[in-house]
């Protein structure tokens, strides 16, 4: 099973920072075992949903050429659950940059409420072609950040 955590990129900056969303619906697959009376998104997947924005973030940077992957995660600091209806915002600033990869600080939260804080958090960078169709994957970027529809529709 493969969790696309990213549902929204509301803004980004190339090589600095983006904002994301990810509406958390109590139809997620994976709240139904986690918990069943008292369902949460597990914190491991809010790690994935903040790794996504990062790689995302990567792939506008690097002109569509590279991702990245997650390679390390440092001072991670849960602070409150996320609940079904909420909805987890996501913000990513990277520190520093090199030849092999990324190194950006995150924290998601919920409001004005502070859910989740990554003090550095490391990508290595990934030719696009290694992981997927490089032209679907630049559309769905587009969709993602509402700057073209997904698709041949248009309204």
């Amino acid at each position: 099973m493969r969790f696309l955590l990213i549902d929204r990129i509301l803004e980004y900056h190339k090589g600095e920072s983006a904002i994301g969303i990810k509406d958390i619906a109590m139809s997620e697959d994976f709240l139904a075992e986690h918990f069943p009376r008292f369902p949460v998104m597990p914190g491991v997947l809010q790690l994935e949903a903040i790794s996504q924005l990062a790689s995302w973030l990567v792939f506008v940077s690097k002109d569509f050429k590279m991702k990245g992957t997650l390679s390390e995660l440092k001072n991670i600091k849960f602070k409150d659950f996320v609940r079904p209806g909420d909805q987890l915002i996501i913000e990513v600033t990277f520190k520093a940059m090199d030849s092999e990869g990324v190194t950006f600080d995150a924290k998601a939260r919920v409001k004005d409420k502070i859910k989740t804080i990554v003090n550095s958090g490391r990508l290595k960078f990934i030719d696009i072609e290694h992981l997927e169709d490089p032209e679907e994957t630049r559309e769905y970027f587009h969709y993602l950040t509402g700057e073209k529809p997904w698709g041949g529709y248009s309204l």
